[in-house]
């Protein structure tokens, strides 16, 4: 509960405050209804502290980004500066996150709900994130499709990269990967 108190705070902070209150929103509609899920679920099955924490710093993660919107996140502006790249990484950051902060509440969840057996325990979350990555890069695309060209390119978050679909989608399933491997040792 002290978790979910300290993410309705950030939440309604960044709503008040946000850059592009449009892509705020638009930003937020998953976690409302990913958040909603996991709330009214809770009863089928609660998760073990570690994954909440996981979730927890997963969706912080994502609020920090839908504050700035992606492309003018502070944080990977001082990176991208700092570095030298071409692009504001932060996008990026959160797509490895997906995989790497949701790999093990995927694995909770297959382990204790669907009973699969512990050798497919290892794989299946990667493959989940790998999947989730490529169904919300879909998501990204039906957005920019349905709103203006602005609002569709600062939901995207391309800035210009042809292959940042490809990229997002490998990011999750690596960060995925890193969790399991970590988790199996």
């Amino acid at each position: 509960w002290l978790l979910a108190a300290l993410l309705l705070t950030y939440w309604i902070y960044g709503w008040i405050y946000c850059i592009d209150l449009q892509d705020w929103i638009i930003e937020n509609l998953l976690v409302v209804i990913c958040l909603s899920i996991l709330f009214f679920s809770r009863k089928w099955h609660r998760f073990s502290d570690l994954s909440y924490f996981c979730i927890f710093l997963f969706v912080l993660l994502h609020l920090y980004g839908a504050f700035y919107a992606y492309t003018q996140n502070a944080l990977g502006a001082w990176l991208q500066n700092t570095f030298e790249l071409w692009r504001n990484p932060y996008d990026r950051i959160v797509h490895f996150s997906f995989g790497l902060f949701m790999a093990y509440p995927f694995r909770e969840l297959l382990l204790n709900k669907f009973k699969v057996s512990p050798r497919a325990s290892w794989l299946l979350p990667i493959e989940i994130a790998f999947s989730f990555g490529t169904l919300f890069e879909l998501i990204e695309w039906g957005v920019s499709v349905v709103t203006t060209k602005e609002t569709g390119e600062t939901y995207v978050a391309t800035q210009g990269d042809v292959w940042d679909a490809h990229k997002d989608i490998l990011l999750a399933a690596v960060g995925a990967a890193i969790t399991m491997l970590v988790t199996y040792i």
